[in-house]
């Protein structure tokens, strides 16, 4: 394994191409009218009483604190700025490989001095240099230590690369001020959401089809990076139900699973826990490979929108 492959996951072609609608290619066409299509899968609920999710990651933080201390000193010595929550463009090193730091856990959003400009252990990345980026800010709301995003038409993220790792159980808590009214994930110039939390895998890419090869060979010529087999991603939608499995309109290699949509439960945190082994399968027909980086992103550049988003702890056990 490279450093490369870590500090490129979800960056560049894997963001240009199609994680938030921002590819060159074309959608893929509707079926003729009439003709029928397969059933789409669904993927169970995942939203838990708040409370248990409190009791959860209390326990969660309480069993990762050693590594998350010594993790700390790990990145203090190899990046200071990285360490301290300060953003860090390593995209501007004209190809120069940064290798950034891979954790065995996720950093909690929660322990994060409330003055940084991003939580540690967090790095910034971005989808492409001509879009603008989505805004995001440690702020203390309900409490609690947050991320805070605000995006108008702009689109960017944040990602932790880390050591392989099998696909455990994957809990988080969020909330947004409203819904996209015209976003639509399946559709590409419509695809948009106010909250994302996604999931990288390893795989045998030689073993997928060709025009899935030559996709990622033509990524690697021409930004130098390559992209992760596949993406499981959980999203707040505004078109589809609850449960909702939705094929990315421009690749089969990154599939989103809505678990909030509407304005129901606008402006309320919700809870999640999910599966990641049993959505892979869901989403994918197939067993996970190796899990390899988790991030978020809230994005409106496709509908040309506006979007504020609130991300709580997130844990991979």
């Amino acid at each position: 394994m490279t450093a490369k492959r870590f500090r490129l996951v979800l960056t560049g072609a894997a963001g240009a191409l199609m994680l938030a609608g921002c590819a060159s290619t074309s959608p893929q066409p509707s079926p003729p009218q009439g003709a029928s299509t397969p059933a789409a899968p669904v993927a169970s609920g995942s939203a838990i009483d708040c409370q248990a999710f409190t009791e959860r990651m209390a326990a969660h933080a309480a069993a990762q604190a050693d590594t998350a201390l010594t993790e700390s000193g790990t990145l203090a010595a190899a990046n200071p700025l990285a360490a301290d929550g300060e953003a860090t463009d390593d995209d501007d090193d004209d190809g120069a490989d940064a290798s950034p730091v891979t954790l065995a856990t996720l950093p909690l959003f929660s322990v994060s001095p409330r003055g940084n400009q991003l939580p540690v252990g967090w790095q910034p990345w971005t989808i492409n240099r001509n879009k603008i980026p989505t805004t995001y800010s440690m702020a203390e709301v309900d409490q609690r230590v947050v991320v805070h995003a605000k995006a108008d038409s702009s689109a960017s993220g944040l990602y932790v690369p880390l050591r392989e790792r099998d696909a455990g159980m994957l809990r988080w808590t969020w909330k947004t001020n409203g819904i996209i009214r015209n976003a639509d994930n399946s559709h590409g110039p419509r695809e948009d959401s106010p909250l994302r939390l996604f999931v990288a895998f390893d795989g045998d890419k030689g073993a997928l089809p060709l025009k899935d090869q030559l996709m990622y060979e033509m990524a690697r010529l021409t930004t130098g990076r390559e992209m992760p087999y596949a993406t499981l991603m959980y999203i707040w939608g505004g078109q589809r139900a609850e449960g909702a499995v939705v094929n990315n309109p421009h690749t089969d290699r990154v599939r989103m699973i809505v678990v909030d949509s509407g304005i129901k439960h606008a402006n309320q945190w919700r809870c999640h826990e999910r599966d990641l082994r049993a959505d892979y399968r869901k989403a994918f027909g197939t067993d996970p490979g190796r899990v390899i980086a988790v991030g978020i992103m809230t994005d409106t550049d496709n509908t040309k929108s506006k979007a504020e988003a609130w991300y709580g702890d997130i844990a991979l056990d």
